[in-house]
This record gives C-alpha cells, sequence and structure tokens, in this order.
C-alpha cells in the first residue's frame, strides 16, 4: 500500500505539499469484526473493490467522494480530487488512518482532531447496551 501511495502521489499530485493525518492505532473493543465496524462507520454497504466509486460517510466529518484505488484484505485506499485516505487494520486488533490531503484549505490540527476523534468513537464501548 505504501509504495501505491507514492505512485499515486508522483501521478496525481506531483510537486504538492501534503497534509498527513496519521492516527495511533485504536483497539477494537466491541464484539464485531474491526473491518466490519470500519466499513460502517465509513458508511460502506458492504466489500468494495478496486475502482468502484466510493461515497465515505464519516459521522461528523466532510463526505468524501472519489475512488477506491487500493483494495486488499485489511487495507482500503480512496482517492479524491484532493487526497488521498487510507485505512489499514493493523496488529492485535487495531485500525490505523494515514490520509495525504493536498488542500491549503484544511487545518492540519483541526483535522487530525477530527479524524483521530471519530476514530475512537467508533471503536469505544457502546455504554447504553
Amino acid at each position: 500500500m505504501y509504495l501505491h501511495t507514492l505512485d499515486q502521489y508522483l501521478t496525481r499530485f506531483p510537486g504538492r505539499f501534503a497534509l498527513v493525518v496519521y492516527s495511533p492505532p485504536a483497539r477494537r473493543i466491541r464484539d464485531e469484526p474491526l473491518w466490519t465496524v470500519l466499513e460502517r462507520g465509513l458508511g460502506l454497504n458492504g466489500p468494495v473493490v478496486r475502482g468502484d466509486r466510493v461515497r465515505l460517510a464519516p459521522e461528523g466529518l466532510t463526505p468524501i467522494e472519489g475512488v477506491a484505488d487500493y483494495v486488499a484484505p485489511h487495507f482500503l485506499g480512496v482517492r479524491t480530487g484532493d487526497g488521498l485516505y487510507r485505512f489499514i487494520e493493523g496488529s492485535k486488533s487495531t485500525v490505523v488512518i494515514g490520509h495525504h490531503i493536498f488542500s491549503d484549505s484544511v487545518d492540519p490540527a483541526d483535522n487530525e482532531r477530527m479524524w483521530l476523534g471519530w476514530l475512537l468513537a467508533l471503536f469505544e464501548p457502546d455504554d447504553s447496551r
């Protein structure tokens, strides 16, 4: 995935500076499979195939419309006109995001805070059960 992301940068965004949004791993606390929780949290209705047009709708964030440019077990990459969005299932039931956003209108700290908040809320236990 990392080499593919480099290829996408060189092909689609050459010479542009990226805001990198990285989250430390969020641990799965719920009993459901991690990837199922992630797909639902992104607003996906099932598996994605490379080349699919997708609309990600993470709660509390602006929807993202793009193309699934990288799909493999435990990895999802979505390319938009101004970014590369990366979701990775790591070891020990963790999820990491690693986005590269090519936009001057995005506040780096605010964007990272929003994504991290979304990720943590997605995997925290639901005490209402």
